[in-house]
């Protein structure tokens, strides 16, 4: 094997070993936003008065009934724990965040009760602009920002 034959079979080793470790990197660090929800949910029942949700290894945040907030979490494999402060049981728990969204919201009481999907896409909504709400453009003379404003015919 001549040394530039060599040579080049190094260089793509490399660049494969590169592109596989990039690849890998991206899969087991991909981000995602958590939404949990501690809100009652059709077919459930009741969500529970007063939980402690962590996430992973996250510290412990308190839920009232109704009450969402927001976990940052990385892969996909993630462990739930959800302490009751009425004295039932702790529950542990796993869940599979798929790598394409960004953004989802777990089910406290779905989850609690075994339904599925207690763990869905989370879209935000953009608010409708209403167009009566706008300002009208400023009349000729009259003061835009202290400057007089000029209307084109």
């Amino acid at each position: 094997m001549t040394p530039a034959k060599r040579r080049l079979m190094i260089r793509a080793a490399i660049t494969a070993l590169w592109i596989g470790l990039g690849a890998l990197i991206f899969i087991f660090n991909r981000g995602h936003t958590l939404l949990v929800d501690n809100r009652d949910a059709e077919g459930v029942g009741r969500a529970p008065d007063l939980i402690e949700v962590s996430v992973d290894s996250s510290w412990p945040l308190e839920f009232f009934r109704g009450d969402r907030d927001r976990f940052t979490v990385t892969g996909s494999n993630h462990r739930i724990r959800i302490s009751f402060s009425d004295g039932t049981p702790d529950f542990n728990g796993t869940f599979v965040l798929p790598i394409r969204d960004d953004m989802y919201i777990l089910s406290v009481p779905k989850m609690i009760s075994g339904i599925e999907p207690f763990v869905e896409v989370f879209h935000s909504a953009p608010e409708p602009r209403n167009p009566d709400e706008d300002d009208p453009p400023p009349a000729e003379g009259e003061l835009l920002d202290g400057v007089p404003a000029e209307v084109s015919p």
